[in-house]
């Protein structure tokens, strides 16, 4: 593993924390080294404090004692609640009651201590049990000093348990903020998406009768570009995701019915590369888009017009533009309600990597969706929004 300024950090971060060393961060040998500055500081501290007591000590060799005692003592400590982590396992420690984490938290320093002790002592060249034997008020006071030092170690590691539970429960809360807005706009999407057009629907059905005496082979195709269209519509709507090549299907479909409606008043062009087919794309995203156009732009249009679709590529994103030579934008009452949910649609699924832009042509409009090459992390089960039916100006 290389070390980088962000694994030291949270080595540094783990090492203080509550729950170290069974949740550490960065490898062991990093979160030795940071008791080892641990127990160089304690020893210094302690030979320091010496110092200001007792002013004729050697220095230099009450240092080298006391480093050589603080490291036995930390690195016996750090060893056994490494130790203790293995044998019990994390999962284990973490569901402590109280008392035992109290016994846990305490009990293992207290038990530290001692065995440091007696191996920087009997490393200094001081016989331990004879030196026990002779000074027992000796053991009195590391054993006070000990629960002195766990007390305090104790305390500040409950307080900055309870911090840490503080801020993950804040993190859990914005969490499930987030979730339920989220799902807000999912339940408000899938009620405008659940809406189908009822007037296409009933007119393209009006048009098949009207065409049954004068035209079967018109009516026949409509039916069967209409069976195409509600099929490639009730998949989608079920659908989490969806790639190019479905969406243009689907597309297909319904311009192939709304020119055997509107006859020579509409003409369009698909302009997408098979190579693009399967670029992710949220489900029904593009037939609004066209709807949209065909509808305010070229049916008010007496001699009607020409809606285009287009799929480029642009380094790590694509560009999809909706392009009409028909009345053009015009804002009224209510306009802009369904582009403004297909912007907060992106926005819930890219956040800022999508983007969808209005441009007003002379004549007509193109609408340009550009979006990620890849598929959003988490894409809802939405449908493409509408305001009312299928109106998105």
């Amino acid at each position: 593993m290389a070390l980088t300024p962000e694994i030291v950090r949270s080595s540094w971060r783990s090492w203080w924390s509550p729950r170290w060393p069974h949740d550490r961060g960065g490898p062991l040998w990093l979160q030795l080294v940071w008791t080892g500055l641990f127990n160089t500081a304690i020893a210094l501290g302690m030979t320091l404090l010496a110092w200001s007591f007792v002013r004729r000590i050697d220095l230099t060799e009450a240092l080298v004692n006391n480093l050589v005692i603080s490291h036995c003592i930390g690195y016996t400590i750090h060893g056994l609640f490494e130790l203790a982590g293995r044998v019990l396992g994390v999962e284990r420690i973490a569901g402590f009651n109280w008392p035992q984490r109290v016994a846990f938290y305490s009990l293992l320093p207290i038990t530290g201590v001692f065995i440091g002790y007696a191996v920087g002592l009997t490393l200094l060249g001081v016989d331990v049990v004879k030196m026990v034997a002779e000074r027992p008020n000796l053991l009195v006071s590391i054993v006070l000093l000990s629960i002195v030092v766990s007390g305090f170690w104790y305390r500040y590691m409950a307080n900055k348990s309870r911090l840490a539970e503080a801020e993950a429960e804040r993190e859990r809360a914005r969490a499930r903020a987030l979730a339920a807005e989220k799902q807000a706009l999912d339940a408000q999407l899938r009620a405008l998406q659940a809406q189908i057009e009822p007037h296409f629907l009933f007119n393209t059905l009006a048009n098949v009768v009207s065409l049954i005496d004068a035209a079967p082979g018109e009516a026949r195709r409509m039916l069967e570009r209409l069976i195409a269209l509600l099929r490639a519509s009730l998949s989608a709507s079920r659908a989490t995701s969806a790639t190019l090549a479905q969406e243009v299907e689907l597309l297909r479909a319904y311009l192939d019915i709304l020119a055997i409606r509107m006859g020579r008043r509409l003409r369009f062009r698909i302009d997408v590369p098979a190579e693009l087919g399967a670029l992710p794309l949220p489900p029904l995203l593009l037939q609004p888009l066209v709807e949209n156009a065909i509808r305010h732009g070229l049916e008010p249009k007496l001699a009607g017009g020409t809606v285009e679709v287009g799929a480029r590529l642009h380094g790590d994103a694509f560009e999809i533009t909706v392009v009409d030579d028909g009345l053009g934008f015009r804002p009224g009452p209510g306009a802009g309600v369904g582009l403004s949910n297909l912007r907060e649609r992106l926005a819930a699924l890219y956040g800022d990597a999508a983007r969808l832009a209005i441009e007003e042509l002379q004549p007509g409009t193109r609408v340009r969706i550009t979006l990620p090459r890849v598929a959003p992390p988490v894409v809802p089960d939405l449908r493409s929004p509408h305001a009312d039916g299928h109106h998105c100006r």
